[in-house]
């Protein structure tokens, strides 16, 4: 009696290749019928540093390509093709985590923003149409330290006293609970002089990038002068240590270019939770 081939040369039989980037492969069951089925991360780069991540089932002697699942409105012919999900490394913060419910595993995929994640559980041999959703909100607590140290060259300065309040009051201008990017620009933060470089020099900060996330602009008062500030983040990327990654950016309101950033320490608290059924979104890299 002939011997059943292992997932290694399932895995070979099923002449799996990547056209371009880096890949590598993971064997798990995820269905829970005892057989290694597959997940391949094809690591892509570009200027969102992106990841893919397919997933094969294992079938007899090769693996296959996920099948349409329920609520799925996908095309066969064009989804085959297709990844389970992707991972933005540079202009989002997306996560995933292999998690085991009733037997099975799914990807508990999340894509978090200012105030809030969003997790999606998805089936992952399967071509998802609606999942189940978990959403997380937070509400933070912003602070600006006084002691600032400088990421690139290590320098530490203490603000002085004015700046500090300056700032403080900053922040007291922006949402604790979501980010509202520029806002309605419906009139200048601060005044426009007749000689200004025009409304739009003092009605933002100005344009932003897609690294970051713009959780609001506001004026920044200092020793009766009126400076334009922004607050930044990054996705609402977070840890325990060190509370939420942001920075409070400042400069003169006729002047489009140059600036200053301080560090922003925010801590946040959670203030409620809702599930759902639908679509995944992750608009900054799906």
């Amino acid at each position: 009696m002939s011997r059943k081939p292992g997932a290694i040369q399932a895995l070979t039989a099923s002449e799996i290749t990547g056209e371009y980037g880096n890949r590598s492969y993971t064997l798990m069951d995820l269905d829970g019928d005892g057989l290694r089925d597959l997940v391949v991360d094809t690591y892509t780069g570009g200027t969102g540093l992106f990841e893919y991540i397919e997933t094969f089932r294992r079938s007899g002697d090769v693996f296959v390509k996920r099948v349409a699942g329920p609520g799925s409105e996908t095309s066969s012919e064009t989804d085959s093709e297709s990844f389970l999900f992707s991972l933005n490394g540079r202009g989002a913060n997306q996560t995933v985590t292999w998690v085991k419910v009733r037997g099975r595993i799914y990807a508990a995929y999340q894509n978090s923003y200012y105030g809030v994640d969003h997790v999606y559980l998805l089936n992952p041999l399967k071509l998802n149409g609606d999942v189940p959703t978990i959403s997380v909100n937070y509400r933070y607590e912003l602070s600006v330290p006084k002691t600032q140290k400088d990421e690139e060259t290590g320098v530490v300065t203490t603000l002085d006293a004015a700046l500090h309040t300056a700032l403080t009051q900053a922040l007291s201008e922006v949402s604790k609970t979501e980010a509202k990017d520029v806002g309605d620009q419906s009139r200048p933060l601060c005044p426009i002089p007749p000689t200004g470089e025009g409304d739009g020099a003092y009605s933002s900060y100005g344009t932003g990038h897609y690294t970051f996330e713009i959780v609001g602009d506001m004026p920044i008062t200092l020793g009766g002068d009126c400076y334009i500030g922004r607050l930044m983040d990054w996705f609402g990327g977070y840890n325990a240590k060190d509370g939420l990654y942001a920075q409070l950016l400042m400069r003169k309101p006729e002047s489009v270019d140059g600036g200053r950033g301080y560090q922003v320490n925010g801590r946040r608290s959670m203030t409620g939770v809702t599930t759902a059924v639908g679509k995944v979104e992750g608009d900054n890299g799906m």
